[in-house]
């Protein structure tokens, strides 16, 4: 009995050595699952869209020349206009400004800009004694200019949250409304010129930042008066030309907001 025992003992114990053999080769055999790759970091800090908003100051570096028709020879018949002698000047002036835009890629935006308009006065400046009327600092008439810039804008982005940028493109002016003043029934021409434009956003997180712009306007203006008012004597017909080389500096301060990206994607591991 006992021989029995052991000699079935020991041939259970062999069928279970050799059924464990099959169990690891079979297991050898089989693929290794492997675990998903993690996903993917959507970049939280790209967002294609952006406006500005805050204060703009218009530093008027304008420079014009008077032409005009003598009143006494006009009785007379003579209707050639003839240099007055004297320039004139634009006020300067501070608003709110706006830009808005939208990147193509992390590099390159296209902006337009603006800011509410107010009016400023025209004087002329310096005095010729031929024309004691004018004397130096008269109001002209007084206008509400406009200027919209449409730029394109190259945007460095190997200093972190700094971002300093350059570009240029065209400018479009025009005025809303004119006033008179010693000048009566005036027109402001409109004017298309070149503008070149820097400065650097300062990104607090991916929507907020703050934003200082610098810009360069150089643009050619002609206007006219059909009369002017003298002391004493009231409006006059006379033709007045005034030519103008507009070219403001446009410096702004503000925040800056982007959006528009996709929201950051948080990867499991």
């Amino acid at each position: 009995m006992p021989s029995n025992f052991k000699r079935r003992a020991a041939a259970l114990a062999g069928a279970l050595g050799v059924l464990a053999a099959a169990t690891a080769v079979q297991a050898a055999d089989l693929p290794t699952a492997k675990e998903p790759p993690p996903a993917p970091v959507v970049d939280s800090g790209y967002q294609p869209f952006f406006v500005k908003v805050g204060f703009t100051y218009a530093l008027n570096t304008s420079s014009s020349r008077l032409w005009g028709q003598n009143p006494t020879a006009l009785a007379q018949g003579v209707t050639t206009t003839f240099p007055a002698g004297v320039g004139a000047t634009l006020a300067d002036v501070a608003t709110i400004g706006f830009e808005a835009g939208v990147y193509v890629n992390r590099n390159i935006s296209f902006d337009i800009s603006g800011g509410i308009p107010f009016y400023i006065k025209d004087k002329t400046k310096g005095f010729n004694p031929a024309n004691p009327l004018l004397a130096n600092g008269t109001t002209l008439a007084q206008i509400m200019p406009a200027i919209l810039p449409f730029t394109a804008l190259y945007h460095f982005d190997n200093f972190g949250p700094i971002r300093p940028y350059i570009g240029g493109g065209m400018a479009v002016g025009w005025s809303f409304s004119n006033r008179n003043a010693f000048l009566d029934d005036v027109h402001v021409g409109s004017t298309v010129g070149p503008v070149i434009q820097g400065g650097v956003d300062n990104m607090i997180d991916r929507n907020w930042g703050v934003s200082l712009d610098v810009k360069k306007v150089f643009t050619y203006v002609e206007s006219y008066a059909n009369g002017i008012n003298i002391p004493g004597y009231g409006p006059f017909p006379a033709k007045v030309i005034q030519h103008t080389q507009f070219d403001p500096w446009l410096f702004s301060f503000g925040l800056v907001y982007r959006f528009g990206g996709a929201e950051p994607v948080i990867a499991k591991y």
